[in-house]
């Protein structure tokens, strides 16, 4: 017997996967800012600097979103220059 294929199903596209990895990015952008702005306003009295903090971080981010900045070369400068393993 022929095993029945559900018609509903399509395999992924490349947009698809394109698309998944773009939202994957952006949600993993957004939680890590969360994150480091709490951090920084919390611990280091970051209170007084927070929106100019927030919209350096998120113009880096849409660069990092637009692939105009890699994630990797930013990991590789503080390390190499700033000594910060993540």
């Amino acid at each position: 017997m022929k095993k029945r294929v559900n018609p509903r199903r399509r395999p992924a596209t490349e947009a698809d996967v394109k698309r998944a990895k773009d939202d994957a990015v952006k949600e993993a952008v957004h939680l890590s800012s969360a994150i480091f702005l709490t951090v920084l306003v919390d611990k280091f009295n970051g209170s007084d600097h927070i929106a100019d903090i927030w919209s350096e971080v998120n113009k880096l981010s849409e660069e990092v979103i637009e692939h105009r900045v890699s994630v990797a070369d930013l990991v590789h400068v503080l390390k190499t220059e700033y000594d910060i393993i993540l």
